[in-house]
């Protein structure tokens, strides 16, 4: 009966003396030696992507954050994710893959700001042209988007085969909507597609219009106007009553009808707000506004700004109006 405290006393020495150890290796930086252990945390090491898949409905091309396996093979598992489509139940309901099943990726490699994918399977020469034309620019517009990988184009070839002007580059537009005066002013603002991700639709202003940035928020507000699946991310009635520029702020005064008609949360929601996530996506293209505040008929709806994100993974930093999958 005697000896338990001792054992007890041993065992907090012991504890103790490794508190210790491991706190002064902490500090010291030794080396550490990979064993078995350690490779396996390198290899789960992630690294977050914005790929793009398509629409169930509609066709539209949305970017979605992602991660894949942080190595040397990173291009390959971002193009195997594009090629497999969401994972994630939800985003299956509203997302795919712009190929078809049974289309896989047998060779990449990169060079000199160059990726040169090689494709395969009986499934690719199923395969619609206009699709085959949009399936392409997903993978363009992946590779591309890629942070701390500078890549300019992408060659493409099928079962080792290079095709006729295959070797392409990051498209001007996304989503274009046809229809719009050629020599109009591009714009791209996002809408809301089945009330589960913003889809980026490029439209054209009038070649005469003197204030882009009123004319794109206005097209926002009002939104896609019998665009095929898509929806406004304001309710109805909404309005720009004016706008601000002070520094590198932007400050929005809407109607509050923003507020008082939104009966789907959009703009109020706490988790997810496809309001501020399609302003923030919108604003990026505008130099010189890094941030800004909604205003509803002069009174705050947030209290702090918001940052203007300069990419799709930024945005996680303002907002969940986009969804993720793991």
């Amino acid at each position: 009966m005697q000896r338990e405290p001792v054992r007890v006393s041993q065992l907090l020495l012991v504890i103790s003396f490794f508190i210790v150890t491991t706190t002064l290796v902490g500090c010291n930086d030794l080396p550490v030696f990979q064993n078995d252990e350690t490779k396996d945390l390198a290899v789960i090491r992630q690294q977050p992507v914005t790929v793009y898949y398509v629409t169930q409905e509609g066709d539209y091309l949305v970017p979605v954050n992602t991660k894949v396996s942080l190595d040397d093979d990173i291009c390959r598992h971002v193009v195997e994710k594009v090629l497999a489509g969401p994972h994630d139940t939800d985003l299956k309901e509203a997302l795919s893959s712009p190929f078809p099943r049974g289309v896989l990726l047998k060779y990449i490699y990169v060079k000199d700001g160059r990726v040169c994918v090689d494709l395969g399977g009986e499934a690719i020469g199923t395969m619609d042209p206009k699709l085959w034309q949009q399936a392409l620019s997903s993978l363009v517009f992946t590779l591309t988007e890629m942070p701390d990988v500078d890549i300019k184009s992408i060659e493409v070839l099928v079962n080792g085969v290079p095709g006729n002007n295959m070797v392409l580059e990051r498209p001007a537009y996304i989503n274009l909507i046809p229809g719009e005066p050629d020599d109009g002013l591009p714009i791209t603002v996002f809408f809301s597609y089945n009330d589960t991700c913003l889809v980026p639709v490029t439209v054209k202003l009038a070649p005469e219009t003197a204030d882009v940035l009123k004319a794109t928020l206005d097209q926002l507000v009002a939104g896609p106007r019998g665009i095929p699946y898509l929806s406004s991310v304001f309710p109805e009635g909404t309005r720009l009553l004016d706008y601000r520029i002070e520094g590198d702020l932007l400050s929005l005064n809407f109607s509050k009808e923003a507020v008082l008609r939104d009966i789907k949360g959009n703009i109020r929601k706490e988790e997810q707000s496809p309001t501020v996530g399609s302003l923030a996506l919108t604003l990026r293209r505008f130099a010189g506004i890094d941030c800004f505040e909604i205003l509803i008929e002069g009174t705050p709806l947030i209290e702090q700004k918001l940052k203007v994100p300069r990419s799709y993974l930024d945005l996680e930093n303002i907002t969940k109006a986009q969804p993720e999958q793991g």
